[in-house]
């Protein structure tokens, strides 16, 4: 399951328009890959000063895993 940038927005505003604001983006390694060939995602990219190996779209947090096509909004 190729996931575009559009599709990704879409499912967080879908979360978003639950009343819920999400903390957390669970992705999977080829998912993310895919989208970091999007420069308007890269843009919104930012790393922990604290831990390198942490990330945030937009101020929430991404937790890669192991699945190649997944996603999920927390």
């Amino acid at each position: 399951m190729e996931l575009s940038l559009k599709q990704f927005k879409k499912r967080i505003e879908e979360f978003k328009s639950t009343g819920n604001k999400p903390s957390s983006i669970v992705i999977g390694y080829k998912t993310y890959a895919n989208l970091m060939e999007e420069e308007k995602f890269v843009d919104h990219i930012s790393k922990d000063v604290d831990d390198p190996m942490v990330r945030y779209y937009k101020g929430i947090q991404i937790k890669m895993i192991t699945e190649k096509h997944y996603l999920e909004i927390k």
